[in-house]
Formats: C-alpha cells, sequence, structure tokens
C-alpha cells in the first residue's frame, strides 16, 4: 500500500521548527523542483471532500464522489505483505482529517476496478491506466461532507488550455508531514500521453504529490468551481530522467459513476 504521514504545515508554509524537522528529512521524490504545498482550512470545499483511506496505520488519499463512494487508487487495496488484495471492511476513511482528530468516519463494504476480476499481482503488471478503485462506504458522507463532479474536460486539449489558464489543484496526505492535508495550488498538467500503443492515455503533472498522495484528487478550478480531473497515481521518470507525476483521467473511470 502507498502510505504515508504528513507534518504540520502552516497557511504560509512550514512553521519555523518544522521546518528544521523538515530539513532533516529526506526529500521525497515526488516533489518537483520547489516545494509549493501548503495547508488549508480542511472545513472547507472542496478540502472537506478529500480524506485519508486509513488501514493498519498505514493509507492512501481519497475523494468523495458520491453520497456513499470515494475514489482513490486501486493499489492501495493491494497488500505488499500478504502480496494479495485486501478486502473493504478493513478500510476506514475519514474526512475533515486534520492532527488525530475527524469530523466524518465511514467503513469500507466493496470495491470497483478497472477488472471483472481482480488480478494477481505477483504475476500480472498493473497497468497505470488501470490503477483507479471506487469504494462504497457504509454511510452516506457525501451528503454532509459535499463530493466533486467530474470534470468534463481531458486530453490534449486541456493540458493546452491549462498552461495558459488553467487552474489545476492536487490535494493530499503526504507521507513526509504528519495528520494534515497539503494542497499545491497551481501546479501543472505537463502531456496527456499513452505508455503504450494499445493502452488508454493518462496525464503527466508536476504537482507535488509523493506517498500518501496515491488516490488523491487534482482539482480544475474554473470560475470558481471546483471539479475532478484526474487522481494521482504515481511518480516516475522520463526516458530524459525528469520527475513527472502520473494521474489517471476522469474519463477512465467516468461510466462506473454513472451506473
Amino acid at each position: 500500500m502507498c502510505c504515508a504521514v504528513l507534518a504540520y504545515v502552516c497557511l504560509g508554509g512550514l512553521a519555523a521548527n518544522e521546518m528544521e524537522v523538515a530539513a532533516k528529512q529526506v526529500r521525497p521524490s515526488g516533489i518537483k523542483g520547489q516545494d509549493d504545498r501548503v495547508r488549508v482550512d480542511v472545513k472547507k470545499h472542496p478540502w472537506k471532500t478529500v480524506g485519508r483511506l486509513n488501514r493498519d496505520g498505514n493509507f492512501c488519499t481519497g475523494v468523495l464522489v458520491a453520497p456513499d463512494k470515494i475514489l482513490t487508487a486501486a493499489h492501495c487495496f493491494w497488500n505488499s505483505r500478504t502480496r494479495r488484495w485486501s478486502q473493504a471492511k478493513f478500510y476506514h476513511f475519514v474526512v475533515g482529517y486534520e492532527k488525530g482528530k475527524y469530523a466524518g468516519h465511514a467503513k469500507g463494504i466493496s470495491y470497483e476496478t478497472a477488472f471483472n476480476k481482480l488480478p494477481d499481482l505477483r504475476k500480472y503488471s498493473l497497468k497505470r491506466e488501470d490503477d483507479w478503485a471506487i469504494l462504497t462506504l457504509d454511510k452516506p458522507l457525501g451528503d454532509i461532507f459535499g463530493t466533486v463532479p467530474l470534470s468534463p474536460l481531458s486530453g490534449q486539449y486541456f493540458v493546452e488550455q491549462s498552461r495558459k489558464n488553467g487552474d489545476v489543484v492536487q490535494a493530499g496526505y503526504s507521507k513526509d508531514f504528519a495528520h494534515v492535508l497539503t494542497v499545491h495550488k497551481k501546479c501543472r498538467i505537463t502531456d496527456y500521453i499513452r505508455l503504450g500503443n494499445d493502452r488508454a492515455p493518462v496525464y503527466f503533472h508536476q504537482c507535488d504529490a509523493t506517498r500518501g498522495d496515491s488516490g488523491s484528487p487534482i482539482f480544475h478550478l474554473n470560475q470558481g468551481e471546483y471539479s475532478l480531473l484526474a487522481i494521482h497515481s504515481a511518480t516516475g521518470k522520463t526516458s530524459a530522467g525528469k520527475i513527472i507525476g502520473i494521474a489517471i483521467p476522469a474519463r477512465q473511470f467516468s461510466q462506473q459513476l454513472k451506473n
């Protein structure tokens, strides 16, 4: 599982004592250039729709997309210790989470992925574009904390528009700080690309997302309204050695949410 914890960040950045701690830590591979993550108010929209998906001290990030459903990364349900898929009932989703406290909590009931039957990841390499999962919760947290609609935009057109005037925002719970939600505002989607000729496209991005941010939302802000453009899946490198984030476009899972 992609797990993480997140230290305390002030609205304008890290506090002085936290900067000393951060300076001693190894720089996470998902930070691209300057670290642009800042803390936000988890009581406000859309941040109150973003939560931590916990299991046995490990966690990923998820976002409410329906009253009783969250979207996250599929690999968060793969137990690397037992080398098998975990049951949904072992997962807890908390929203409004900050420094050990939370505003809402629900347990998992079941989850849906890109596969009719979950593959054996001991034998099968999970394709990045399939790294998404929809978890059904035992409580309709979205009725209380709100949900985020999927963006109707995608593809190379959006990449070009975002370079000009699109506001792209990533929000998640990262590994290198503990127990607060951080956001990278005005980060960039840099490409819309296939990782193989027979594969669906993914986004490359420059948002500061690292371990623990798996499944975290990448929002598009347009005229004050947020929509879900993609979810963060992993950090990788281009053939030229440049660090990039890889995200799953909303169109990959939009049909499942309509059913």
